[in-house]
């Protein structure tokens, strides 16, 4: 089956913009839900990041802290993941 080549560059086109909208998407999950001033907080820690379309996500297994997702990046703030490395760590060890 031949594929239109005009067909075929719009859909490449609409793919390529997708996955641009998605790797510059900021995701922050958090224990309960965030203040504006702790968002700007967030924002003037980290302020290479597009903040103007982030989604805030409640997830209770964050325990406290924050857990920042762009793309295929994760910034890990919280105490679940604090706790995670430690007992990584632990292991290591023995």
């Amino acid at each position: 089956m031949k594929i239109n080549p005009k067909l075929k560059d719009e859909l490449k086109k609409i793919l390529i913009d997708k996955l641009q909208k998605e790797q510059d998407l900021v995701v922050v999950y958090c224990a309960d839900s965030l203040e504006s001033d702790e968002k700007q907080v967030l924002e003037k820690k980290f302020p290479d990041l597009n903040w103007t379309n982030a989604v805030y996500k409640i997830d209770r297994s964050v325990i406290a802290g924050v857990v920042i997702k762009v793309g295929s990046k994760t910034i890990d703030l919280s105490l679940s993941g604090s706790l995670l490395k430690l007992s990584n760590t632990l292991y290591e060890i023995d």
